[in-house]
């Protein structure tokens, strides 16, 4: 996600901190010190206050952290790798690199989840309890039993039949399961989804214009937030299981433009990418495809030597990110374009360049498609 630091890796998966955190941990710091701490525990130094409130702040990250990390390490264990956990303004967001291919997977990554929570609520819980036996500290006990409650609430929330909450993807998994198909399991978790959103937004209306103006404006973000990710994960669903029907060698584009490795870095500037238009050409030599220029490779080259540099030795290298089987699926280059630095993949066969498939290709079949349904 753009904005975000990678803080550390668990299990070869990123924990990124997207930079709209800030937002959320300077408002629970300012409304802990200034709000409810002074106001249940009064008689406190104010740097006491502050203390508490980033504390409980940052207790809450690692409390969303813990949840997302295990649906992360559970969805691992069942095969479906995840690259990322992005902790952001709204909670936390684990990036699998595909949905789960059976509704008991499914279900099993959901719950993992809110478990999590329910087991940080008991823990803090006893916390809390301990700490009360051995100090008489109400500010300590209290701000633990916070954070325990938010924990409960955690679960509770993401509990909601609304996908993609926790509790939506429980309810696709079961009627994934009953029915025996995942765009109809996708398509009523997500119109519950799209409900439960437009519910946190009247409700959010509703209490900023009774005077709790905050808490309704937080409120309509959120179910904004939730609807929008509703229908998108719908649309996204119904995108790779379209191209998860659609052979690669029935989509490619054939007839490639191709530079020869021998050929001029100035000649290849003037004749290919001032004339076709392209941001990259495969380099080749014969039929064997040898790598793959761009506009950034042939920028890193002095002007006074272009006319002497062979485009092939400042080629990229050929990558598995670059480069598709014609025997696989377009989801498969779908993946591996939208991920990989140059919108575009090579569809080789034996180091024969057969096609390409690009970003654009993607995009317009995607407009064409749904024209067409209107």
């Amino acid at each position: 996600m753009k904005g975000s630091l990678t803080l550390f890796k668990i299990k070869d998966i990123e924990v990124q901190l997207h930079i709209s955190w800030i937002i959320i941990f300077t408002l629970i710091s300012f409304s802990m010190a200034t709000g409810y701490l002074p106001m249940n525990y009064p008689e406190v130094q104010p740097y006491i206050y502050w203390l508490f409130g980033a504390g409980i702040a940052l207790l809450m990250l690692a409390s969303v952290l813990l949840h997302e990390l295990s649906h992360s390490l559970v969805s691992k264990s069942l095969g479906v790798e995840v690259k990322t956990i992005t902790l952001f303004i709204f909670g936390g967001i684990a990036q699998m690199d595909e949905e789960p291919d059976t509704p008991i997977k499914e279900l099993k990554i959901a719950i993992a989840g809110p478990i999590m929570s329910v087991f940080l609520f008991i823990f803090f819980s006893v916390l809390a309890y301990l700490v009360n036996i051995i100090s008489s500290s109400e500010l300590l006990i209290g701000a633990i039993r916070y954070i325990s409650t938010i924990n409960l609430v955690l679960a509770v929330f993401n509990m909601v039949p609304a996908f993609p909450m926790d509790g939506g993807r429980v309810l696709r998994s079961i009627i994934w399961k009953v029915k025996d198909d995942l765009t109809f399991a996708t398509k009523i978790a997500s119109s519950m989804g799209d409900m439960f959103g437009y519910f946190l937004i009247f409700l959010g209306l509703y209490w900023a214009f009774t005077g709790d103006i905050a808490n309704g404006i937080w409120f309509v973000f959120i179910g904004w937030f939730i609807k929008n990710l509703s229908e998108s994960s719908y649309q996204n669903m119904l995108m790779s299981d379209m191209f998860n029907k659609i052979h690669i060698r029935e989509f490619m584009t054939k007839d490639v433009v191709s530079i020869e490795r021998s050929v001029s870095v100035e000649k290849v500037i003037k004749e290919y990418f001032y004339k076709y238009k392209y941001n990259s050409f495969p380099v080749v030599e014969g039929e064997e495809v040898k790598g793959i220029i761009n506009v950034e490779r042939l920028k890193d080259v002095d002007r006074e030597r272009r006319a002497q540099t062979p485009v092939g030795e400042i080629a990229l290298p050929i990558e598995d990110k670059y480069t598709v089987d014609p025997k696989c699926k377009v989801k498969t280059a779908m993946d591996k374009i939208f991920s990989n630095d140059l919108g575009r993949v090579l569809v080789i066969e034996d180091e024969k360049l057969l096609g390409i498939i690009s970003r654009t290709d993607i995009l317009n079949y995607i407009r064409v498609y749904g024209k067409l349904q209107e």
